[in-house]
């Protein structure tokens, strides 16, 4: 199993991402390939013990930084970390490609260089969040802020098959972020998605989630934009990264609350622990004919040996295969129940007015 990884990519490169590197191999035992500058990516390997690990360098001379425009970027510099990882991941050379770069240009050369599954019209992030019964996933969370329902239909069926075999939850219950439980409520968009989900074979839609029940653990599966699923998930990190700010505030201020403090340590780490995005690995972009694993740009070594995890797990479970034969089925499915007329899952001739930019 090889599994290639942009070096270069995100806040902390290369430091963090080569430290994740090494990690990885010596845990889960599979090939990482560091794909950047040879004399850059040598020099932290210098600094670890890698006997028998397996680190093999990929020249890569061009850099995408964060700020450039995606398919320009991808277009004028073919030697960069996230074009030539993702040329790996389609000549059979890699199984899957990890970065903490430019999310717009994964996007962008998981598309063009990769390619889409067959019968999926855009791909989506899709990112594990935590609840309070454990785990559930959101898509999309950046891939597309310029959706439709049929777009909104296929991410449930992917996501409802990432937590399945990602996440291990029988029968995942669907739901589609609205501004209230009740059909019918929400935009043009979600009621139309909401349509579409609902007349889905085999998939457990059971209607509508505000975004304060997401929390409960109401859903397995929460379904959006990706305009409207980046603001979400960024909104959630800001609000926990407050409260932890204010707790350890609040704990220092005096010394009877550094007591306790002290005394509720293993309870606080816990928490701490439940809120902490690093092991979630980051977000897999679903829908392409390999995977593309997308972590924050501000990623550390851990996340980065989580994001590796993911990657595996995906191989492991073949997720791609099992995303063709899902939507393939579904699309089956539907033809078989509503006839050959039906709007589910059919290709989209003209984009509508009402949801263009």
């Amino acid at each position: 199993m090889n599994i290639a990884l942009d070096v270069m990519g995100g806040d902390n490169a290369p430091q963090e991402i080569v430290a994740g590197a090494v990690d990885a191999a010596r845990i889960y035992g599979v090939t990482v390939s560091l794909v950047g500058p040879p004399d850059v990516i040598a020099a932290e390997l210098a600094q670890y013990s890698t006997a028998g690990l397996r680190l093999p360098i990929i020249p890569a001379k061009q850099i995408i930084e964060m700020g450039e425009k995606p398919v320009q970027a991808v277009r004028n510099k073919p030697e960069s970390g996230i074009v030539i990882g993702s040329k790996m991941v389609r000549r059979g050379e890699a199984q899957a490609f990890v970065t903490a770069g430019n999310t717009g240009a994964a996007l962008t050369t998981g598309i063009l260089h990769v390619g889409r599954v067959s019968g999926i019209v855009r791909p989506a992030l899709i990112t594990p969040f935590p609840t309070q019964k454990g785990l559930c996933v959101i898509l999309d969370v950046g891939a597309n802020a310029n959706t439709r329902p049929e777009n909104m239909q296929q991410f449930g069926i992917m996501g409802s098959i990432y937590a399945q075999h990602i996440l291990g939850v029988d029968n995942p219950r669907v739901r589609v972020l609205s501004n209230g439980e009740e059909t019918g409520k929400g935009s043009r968009l979600i009621i139309d998605a909401y349509q579409l989900l609902a007349q889905t074979p085999g998939l457990n839609f059971q209607g509508n989630v505000e975004s304060i029940e997401v929390m409960t653990g109401i859903a397995d599966v929460v379904v959006t934009d990706g305009f409207t699923g980046n603001v979400f998930i960024k909104t959630a990190e800001g609000v926990a990264q407050m409260l932890q700010a204010i707790m350890r505030e609040e704990l220092k201020r005096g010394p009877v609350t550094t007591m306790g403090a002290f005394l509720a340590q293993s309870g606080l780490r816990r928490v701490r622990g439940r809120l902490d995005d690093s092991q979630y690995g980051g977000a897999v972009l679903l829908g392409l004919r390999g995977p593309i694993i997308v972590t924050h740009g501000r990623s550390k070594a851990n996340a980065i040996r989580h994001a590796i995890r993911i990657a595996k797990q995906a191989i492991e479970q073949d997720l791609t295969q099992r995303v063709q034969e899902g939507v393939s089925g579904s699309m089956a499915l539907s033809i078989a129940e509503f006839g050959k007329d039906a709007q589910l899952m059919t290709p989209v001739q003209k984009e509508p007015a009402l949801y263009s930019v």
